[in-house]
């Protein structure tokens, strides 16, 4: 199998931008600088009526988290970008409204549990969402907020990411849809109905704060499941905070990464994605190639 999705039509200055909270409730001050961006880059923009709803880790019931999505898109808002992560997206995925995002094409912008969100859509929406900082982000590393905004406004960078030879655990040449995110998140969608696709998949991998074993833990068990042996290649990004106080985890983490994925499978580590400043975006479900000896990610037509 192999996807290659385009772009959602680009935003232009004036456009709305839809502030959605899907998950947990962010801090205020966080929501204002975020917004201070957008409006500074040239687009209008609407929160969602649950941004300053705290109803326990979630920003609001299932209901009114919903009841959010549909009012931005009443708005006619061209991009729903969400506020923070957190978690609560797995909780709506079957009440989303996909037919009707479907005939929107518009972006759908976040990451960690905006994952659940990117692996649901890759078999319902035809068109790209992306993998990028929360508003809630924005403004704290420059070149982050340049990038996700370019990607916005139809500026597809030649490069989605490049590396040095240090960072390749495993050399090879890839061709595949990316695919992925946080790693918590997609190990837990195995078996559901909202299961991305792993063949022909390049998986970008992420997560925060997690102990070595948990991490081994999920691994396994997508090993277990068979999805390991789909994948056409892996890019790790960053592990923040992971294996803390661990003796030894860098090398005992990407050992353990080489044993579930297959010979002949190429890994790539430490590449500027996850729950760091430096949160560079990329469109998930686009086609992608992987090229270690030239060190580069670029998307399918791209020159390197």
């Amino acid at each position: 199998m192999h996807l290659s999705k385009p772009l959602a039509p680009p935003l232009v200055p004036g456009d709305c931008i839809g502030v959605w909270a899907p998950a947990s409730a962010p801090r205020w001050e966080e929501v204002e600088r975020g917004v201070e961006v957008l409006h500074r880059a040239g687009f209008a923009v609407k929160l969602s009526f649950n941004v300053r709803t705290k109803t326990g880790y979630l920003a609001g019931t299932d209901d009114a988290r919903l009841s959010a999505l549909l009012q931005l898109l009443d708005a006619g808002c061209r991009a729903l970008w969400a506020v923070r992560g957190g978690y609560g997206v797995m909780r709506l995925l079957p009440s989303i409204p996909w037919e009707v995002l479907a005939r929107w094409q518009g972006f759908v912008i976040g990451y960690s549990d905006l994952t659940a969100f990117h692996a649901a859509a890759m078999e319902r929406l035809f068109y790209a969402t992306v993998h990028g900082p929360m508003i809630t982000s924005l403004g704290r590393c420059a070149e982050a907020t340049a990038r996700v905004l370019d990607l916005l406004q139809g500026n597809r960078p030649p490069v989605l990411f490049r590396f040095s030879q240090r960072k390749v655990l495993r050399p090879g040449l890839a061709t595949g849809f990316l695919m992925g995110g946080n790693l918590s998140l997609l190990a837990s969608l195995v078996g559901t109905p909202f299961e991305p696709p792993w063949e022909g998949a390049v998986v970008a991998l992420e997560d925060v704060g997690e102990p070595g074993y948990r991490l081994d833990r999920m691994l396994t068990h997508l090993a277990l499941a068979g999805r390991w042996r789909q994948v056409a290649a892996v890019v790790v990004g960053k592990m923040a905070r992971c294996g803390r106080g661990e003796a030894g985890f860098r090398e005992v983490w990407q050992r353990r990464l080489l044993e579930v994925v297959p010979e002949g499978c190429p890994v790539v580590v430490d590449v500027p994605f996850g729950h760091v400043r430096r949160n560079l975006a990329f469109p998930v479900g686009v086609g992608v190639v992987l090229d270690t000896e030239k060190g580069v990610l670029t998307m399918e037509g791209a020159c390197a």
